[in-house]
């Protein structure tokens, strides 16, 4: 079997020639497309379409570029300024001074680099698309951002108008309400960007800075209501460091609040208004004046005992006396203080300046530093009774003392025994106290609060006890010779009673505390030498001798010499 027959067919010339053509027309294209990727690759100038900021620097080369900017930015920027406006009021900023610096060959170098990065395909449409549609590069630079910010900071406070709120003035005879009014001041951001944008476009001039308005609080009706109203506040007196301060009064306030909430409603548009505003003044119970005038007018009571300075006990004690009333003396108690003698006076010792006298201490009379200041304590013990002032802590002597009435002395000893009182007025009180002739005094300056006030004191002896009598035999003595060793004292029970009466009237009559004294020994030698009795004519007179009393304990008042009790560990 035999196939188809296969017919060869040959290109007839007409289409022979096309084909030639066609041929030859892919090769001239591919030839000027290699010369033209090769032009445009090999390009030693920006490319078209090339901006820096509104500079176009299409087809230039390096150097142009940056000859170009150094005289449109560089050059040019040496004599531009800045000027910012503000009502009048003007800040000026030369570019030349702020250390200004265009980056021009920086912006050179990027405007060469479009289209030269990356293969051939992306460098060719990089180059197409630029010039088509153009691209716009930023011309970099720098300044010294210090230095312009205090030039607007020097604009700022210069230019600045401080918000003012409303204020309140309180005074002594009327309150103002003063309505505020807003702050104005340049926004130093809006002036920075300006100024930048100066910088950028190398474009100087006078520029209008806007600005920042801050309106002030609304006024608030309760917190001007609660800043009005007040109570009166009395005047007082005040101690401090034993120095006394007047606290001025203070005048009460009203105001309705209705009415204040309506002015201010009123006037809350309204820029600094003064409105006086109808308040009431209260005054208080005690002014200034009052307590200046009452300060310290009045003696509340007075007190003084008398003191021998014969022979060197007493002369000791005298100085121990003065000694302790020159720590007293002036001394100012607060309303509701305490004073406490030790406190005050201080250690009875030779270095403060006290000498040695005779004391009472467990129960024997001795030597001491510091004996005789218990009758300061109980002079000034008797002045707080007269003045009637509240005893905190007292003690009476274990023996008795004849410088005082028995039921007001006031026994003190350093870190032992104190005599404290308390100043129960409404008002500071003075102790003044003085040494002289022999006597020392106490007054207790204040205010008498209830000037037909007086007290009266009253000693009941509830029992009396006589001093022992001890006798000692004396061989040497001759017999039926006594010698009085030791006076004693009697001991005496004694309840003390304060009247205190209004006007002559009795108020209250009140035992207010009781003193036991203990009696104290009386000692006497008795002789028990025998002698002969001889009889002589014309002889001398006989010697007198002491003998013993029908009573031997002494009479605390007549006693010459003065003695306390001081307790010692």
């Amino acid at each position: 079997m035999t196939g188809p027959a296969v017919e060869n067919k040959s290109l007839n010339p007409k289409t022979k020639i096309i084909l030639i053509c066609l041929l030859v027309l892919i090769s001239v294209c591919l030839l000027v497309s290699i010369f033209f990727v090769y032009s445009t690759l090999s390009y030693d100038r920006v490319y078209k379409g090339v901006f820096i900021n509104d500079t176009d620097v299409s087809r230039m080369t390096f150097d142009d570029v940056c000859n170009l900017l150094k005289s449109k930015y560089s050059e040019k920027a040496k004599d531009l300024k800045v000027v910012l406006n503000h009502e009048g009021m003007a800040a000026e900023v030369d570019l030349s001074e702020i250390d200004l610096e265009y980056k021009i060959e920086e912006a050179a170098q990027k405007a060469f680099d479009v289209g030269r990065k990356g293969n051939i395909f992306e460098r060719l449409s990089e180059i197409f698309n630029t010039s088509r549609e153009g691209v716009r590069l930023s011309l970099e630079y720098s300044y010294n951002l210090g230095k312009v910010n205090e030039i607007i900071d020097d604009f700022y406070s210069k230019t600045l108008i401080s918000v003012k709120e409303a204020n309140l003035s309180i005074q002594d005879n009327k309150v103002t309400l003063t309505t505020g009014h807003p702050g104005k001041s340049i926004d130093k951001e809006k002036a920075l960007e300006i100024i930048d944008n100066s910088i950028k476009t190398c474009e100087g001039g006078t520029f209008d800075v806007p600005v920042i308005t801050t309106m002030p609080k609304a006024i608030g009706v309760d917190d001007i209501y609660n800043q009005i109203v007040v109570q009166p506040v009395d005047a007082k007196a005040v101690v401090e460091n034993n120095k006394v301060r007047v606290v001025p009064h203070e005048l009460g306030r009203e105001i309705s609040k209705s009415e204040l909430a309506d002015i201010i409603k009123e006037n809350e548009n309204t820029t600094d208004k003064e409105i006086l505003l109808p308040v009431k003044f209260i005054q208080p119970k005690v002014t200034t004046d009052e307590v200046n005038a009452k300060l310290f007018r009045d003696v509340l009571a007075s007190s003084s005992t008398s003191f021998s300075t014969s022979g060197q006990n007493n002369y000791n004690r005298g100085i121990n006396i003065g000694v302790a009333a020159s720590k007293i003396n002036g001394k100012i108690l607060a309303p509701g203080e305490v004073f406490s003698f030790n406190d005050v006076v201080g250690p009875r010792t030779v270095a403060n300046g006290f000498k040695i006298a005779k004391e009472y201490v467990n129960g024997k009379i001795v030597d001491g530093v510091g004996g005789g200041v218990c009758q300061v304590s109980s002079t000034l013990y008797s002045a707080v009774l007269f003045a009637d002032l509240e005893t905190v802590e007292r003690q009476n002597h274990m023996f008795t003392v004849s410088y005082i009435p028995l039921g007001r002395d006031a026994a003190v000893a350093y870190n032992e025994l104190d005599f404290k009182f308390k100043n129960n007025t409404n008002w500071p009180i003075k102790i003044v106290s003085s040494v002289k002739n022999n006597t020392v005094s106490f007054t207790i300056y204040g205010t008498k609060e209830e000037p037909g006030k007086t007290v009266e004191l009253k000693h009941v002896q509830v029992s009396s006890q006589p001093s022992p009598v001890k006798y000692i035999d004396d061989p040497n003595l001759e017999e039926g010779k006594t010698v009085v060793v030791q006076s004693g004292y009697t001991g005496y029970t004694i309840d003390t009673y304060k009247i205190v009466k209004i006007n002559g009237n009795v108020v209250s009559n009140n035992k207010i505390h009781r003193s036991i004294y203990r009696p104290y020994e009386t000692i006497i030698k008795r002789g028990t030498k025998k002698v002969e009795k001889v009889v002589q004519t014309n002889s001398p007179a006989p010697e007198t001798v002491l003998s013993p009393t029908s009573d031997p304990t002494p009479d605390p008042a007549a006693s010459n010499e003065v003695v306390d009790e001081t307790l010692v560990e």
